[in-house]
């Protein structure tokens, strides 16, 4: 007796689910390629009379390793990306795919691997750090839940790529900067080696100085260990520090990538265009 035919799902790459994600070596010469992508995604976030769509249709490709800012007015949608990307919200419609696969699979077979892909930075680093745990214990927590063999040496190895001193470990996060917190988080989210950080405005909580150091910070660490950032800003000086290509997301969509400077300068063109329309 024939068996019967299966019809796979559609899937953003090979439908075969491979094993759980293990991080790559640092300086290691081959590793599986990393993209973010999205294929024609909508979003409405509420119900009934109140919902209101805020993807229409977006697509987006983020390459391994790449630098990219997502700009655009509040309420665009900016933040909303990231959730997806991060399988904390499904899409309506449309493709959601990470490494290859999609949103439904690594939430149905491998969650942990896909926070061991992309890693959340989040705007308030204070609201983002447990309030009653010394930095210590909130480094040591993913040490444990990834099962690293030398959690106290990698502990050491994070704070030095962050650039904090170990002093910080015996303090909760209230007794720090906004500086500080922020690297704190970085340094959590570091620990499990991501293949990309999706930060979402994470130098608006801190004061123009130490945001400037932040993202020299994340600029580095994308260059020399081959993170790739994605980055929701308001912040027009933003994507040149981090020297970033820029999707402006207005009505549902993603623009293509452009350089920092060419974003610009289409920007302060429109708003001229407006400041002089009779």
């Amino acid at each position: 007796m024939r068996a019967a035919r299966v019809t796979r799902p559609r899937t953003c790459a090979a439908p075969a689910m491979p094993a759980p994600y293990r991080p790559w070596p640092a300086g290691a010469r081959a590793r599986p390629l990393c993209v973010l992508t999205l294929r024609d995604v909508h979003v409405a976030l509420g119900r009934g009379r109140d919902a209101r769509a805020v993807l229409r249709g977006a697509d987006l490709v983020a390459r391994d390793g790449e630098r990219l800012c997502i700009a655009g007015p509040s309420g665009a949608g900016k933040t909303t990306v990231l959730k997806l990307l991060l399988g904390l919200l499904a899409p309506d419609r449309g493709d959601v795919c990470v490494q290859g696969r999609s949103l439904a699979q690594w939430l149905r077979r491998d969650r942990l691997g896909l926070r061991r892909v992309v890693q959340p930075v989040f705007q308030n680093p204070l609201s983002a750090l447990p309030p009653r745990m010394r930095v210590r214990a909130m480094l040591e927590e993913p040490c444990k839940i990834i099962g690293l063999n030398n959690p106290p040496h990698a502990i050491a190895e994070v704070l030095a790529r962050v650039a904090l001193p170990d002093r910080v470990l015996e303090r909760h996060a209230h007794e720090l900067s906004g500086g500080q917190q922020q690297r704190v988080a970085l340094a959590r989210a570091l620990l499990v080696q991501p293949r990309w950080l999706l930060a979402d405005e994470p130098t608006a909580a801190l004061d123009p100085a130490t945001g400037a150091a932040i993202a020299d910070l994340l600029r580095d660490l994308s260059q020399r260990d081959g993170v790739g950032l994605l980055v929701v800003t308001h912040d027009a000086a933003l994507p040149g520090l981090l020297d970033a290509k820029v999707a402006h997301l207005r009505d549902g969509r993603l623009s293509t990538p452009e350089s920092a400077d060419g974003w610009r300068f289409a920007e302060h063109a429109a708003w001229q265009a407006i400041g002089t329309a009779p």
